[in-house]
This record gives structure tokens, C-alpha cells and sequence, in this order.
């Protein structure tokens, strides 16, 4: 379910990508952390024991590196299960990988890294080194990212006759792209509006110069495309079954896609196994994707697989899939939470559901009572 809505997205995605993913920087370097966290607790005293008291912390982190002669990679995702204030399962993958290109903006590279999964259904971690050679590129398309979103506001605000022009939209990018050659942001406003006057005939007011200033100033929301496939050689530092140690054949892939200002997906696959591949293996995926559909809702997923085939057995694994909608309605926050866990023995998907709603109404109540 959850694979092939990534892979729809990435589908649909690539069409919709092509003016945002086509912007190249030199140098790219992102890093981000997401933590989620929930927990109920509800005790009758006409039953004996707490009746529900469970949770569940969801951690992904991704860092990458990019330049024309070096690259780098680091990323993680970990699910902690809770009940009764104990660990009652945990699963997550890892993976650091460095990439040398052979000749600075060629797509050909040499690889080594490390590769390790975890698994509460397995005596212990699966920790493997990896080297081999492979081929593809990242990068940062946030500043390209910001300028279709001034272009889109400043459109939405009758500030621009139509849409800026690819080149118009190239230029304000590379202006985004280079503020840290600025000495205040207001310099930066200042380059901007310039470009944007001149292309499009018109004055900008003081309130699209404020929107462009609010859009390059916010933070986080990084924006980057590309992909990674690599092909190489590996060696199992500790094996998942305490099963003895093999040298390995390894393959994976990374993908990264904004498919447009707002939202980001991002995809890794990784296998591995002896030369007999198709009858023993490692196999992990990971998925995730957010959106911001608008200023007040945000809609993110992520999905995880790890699977394990010792030989002569039967595949033993997890997988698990979060959705979550938040709202900010101005009265009040509202956050839906849905999850979806299931081991490879399990007869069905473990189902969690959780809605949440906060509001302040001190100020509305002051209004009311002042008539």
C-alpha cells in the first residue's frame, strides 16, 4: 500500500518537477531532523490494570553533502514502541555513505559506507561496509524553490501582470541562491525587486517587497533533488540471525524530488546478500514525503521495510506506515495522526489512530466580555 503510493508520487512527480529539479548549484548541504510522538494512558477503577497505556516515537534525520569532486550522506529512521511506559518494540534502519567523484560535475563516483538495520524481532542489529562505484548527483533547489513562491504570492496579490518568466525565475534563484555575498537581507530585497521590476514593467509595494523579504527569510523547508545508484561489494560486520558473517553483493538506490515548492520526497532502497542473492538477503526501504498544502495545513507520510531471508527460510520482517494531517484553523491547532505497524508473522496491520485539538480562547472570551 505504501510502496506504491511512494512510487506514484514519484511517477507523477517527475513531470511536475522539471522546471524546479533542472536548477543546478555548485555546492549543496542539507540537513533535517523530524521527531513524533504520542501516548495515551487511560485507567478504569472498575477494571483491574490500566485499560490503555501505550505510544510510539517516530525519529527520522537526513544529512547530504554534495559538491562537484565530494560527496557525502547520512541517514537514519527509528520507531520506538511503548506500553506501559516500557519498550515493547524497535525498529529502524541507518546508513553513512562518501562519495569521491572521479572528475569534478561527472556523475561517476566511488563509494564506501556502512549500512545497519535494527529490529526488536532479531537477536541483534545487521551492521555491514560497503565500497563499489556508482553513479548520479544531488542538489539544493531551495533558492529555485523560493522564487517560484515569490512569484506565485506576489501573482496571488495582483503585485505581477502573469507568472515570472523561466528566465526571470533563474535569475531571482541565483539572487537567493548567493545571499550570503549580502550584508543585510534588506540588500537582497533590494537585487530582487530589481530583477523582478525590470522584467515585469511594473512597481512593487511596500507590501510585496515585505512578502518576498518574509519568503526569503523563512527558515527550514530545504528543497533538493537528485538520485544516487550504487553497486559494489560489502562485508557483514554482525548479522541480524548470529548467523556467521559473509562477504556480500550490494546494491542501492537514493532519490530525492521536490515536485514542487512545497512538498519533498525522498526514497531509499537498499539489498544486499552472498552471491546467491535471490536465496538469502537483506532488503530495507524507506519513504517519506511532506507537503504543505497551504499556510495553515501541512500533510506528511513515511513508510519503512525491512526484511531479512535467511537461506532455506521463509523472509522475516517489519514494516510500518505514519500519515499525519496538521491544521492550524486560527482558533484552534488540529493534528490527525494515523499509523499502521504489522511483523512478517502477523496476521494483519496494527492500527493506530489519533486526533488531537488545542485552542486558545482567552482572547476571544476577553472580546466577549468586553461587549
Amino acid at each position: 500500500m505504501a510502496v506504491c503510493f511512494a512510487v506514484t508520487l514519484a511517477v507523477v512527480g517527475v513531470g511536475l518537477a522539471q522546471s524546479l529539479c533542472s536548477y543546478q548549484t555548485p555546492e549543496t548541504q542539507l540537513e533535517e531532523l523530524s521527531l513524533s510522538f504520542y501516548y495515551r494512558h487511560y485507567d478504569d477503577p472498575d477494571t483491574p490494570g490500566p485499560d490503555i497505556s501505550s505510544g510510539r516515537l517516530f525519529v527520522n534525520y537526513n544529512s547530504l553533502y554534495d559538491s562537484p569532486g565530494l560527496g557525502y550522506s547520512l541517514s537514519g529512521v527509528g520507531e520506538l514502541s511503548l506500553v506501559g511506559l516500557s519498550s515493547a518494540g524497535l525498529a529502524g534502519q541507518g546508513s553513512a555513505t562518501v562519495r569521491r567523484y572521479f572528475a569534478e560535475g561527472a556523475p561517476y563516483f566511488a563509494f564506501g559506507g556502512l549500512e545497519s538495520s535494527w529490529s526488536s524481532s532479531f537477536p541483534q542489529p545487521g551492521v555491514e561496509v560497503r565500497a563499489g562505484l556508482g553513479y548520479g548527483h544531488f542538489t539544493d533547489v531551495t533558492p529555485m524553490a523560493k522564487a517560484l513562491r515569490i512569484s506565485e504570492r506576489l501573482l496571488e496579490m495582483n503585485a505581477i501582470p502573469a507568472s515570472l518568466s523561466d528566465g526571470t525565475l533563474r535569475e531571482v534563484a541565483n539572487l537567493i541562491g548567493a545571499a550570503a555575498e549580502y550584508e543585510n537581507i534588506s540588500d537582497l530585497v533590494a537585487a530582487i525587486e530589481q530583477a523582478v521590476e525590470e522584467a515585469t514593467h511594473v512597481t512593487l509595494d511596500a507590501k510585496a517587497l515585505l512578502e518576498i523579504e518574509e519568503i526569503v527569510k523563512k527558515a527550514g523547508d530545504k528543497r533538493y533533488c537528485g538520485y544516487a545508484v550504487q553497486l559494489g561489494v560489502g562485508y557483514e560486520l554482525l548479522d541480524p540471525q548470529g548467523e556467521p558473517r559473509d562477504f556480500l553483493l550490494t546494491l542501492s538506490a537514493d532519490g530525492a524530488l521536490a515536485p514542487e515548492p512545497g512538498s519533498q520526497l525522498l526514497l531509499r532502497a537498499s539489498l544486499s546478500g552472498p552471491y546467491n542473492i535471490l536465496e538469502q538477503y537483506t532488503l530495507v526501504l524507506t519513504a517519506s514525503y511532506d507537503y504543505q498544502l497551504n499556510d495553515t495545513t501541512t500533510f506528511s507520510a513515511e513508510y519503512s521495510l525491512r526484511q531479512v531471508k535467511p537461506l532455506g527460510q521463509v523472509p522475516a520482517g517489519d514494516q510500518s506506515a505514519a500519515f499525519q494531517l496538521t491544521l492550524n484553523l486560527g482558533l484552534a491547532d488540529v493534528s490527525l495522526q494515523v499509523t499502521f505497524s504489522k511483523v512478517a508473522e502477523a496476521p494483519g496491520w496494527t492500527q493506530d489512530f489519533l486526533i488531537s485539538v488545542g485552542m486558545d480562547l482567552g482572547e476571544k472570551l476577553a472580546e466577549w466580555r468586553k461587549g
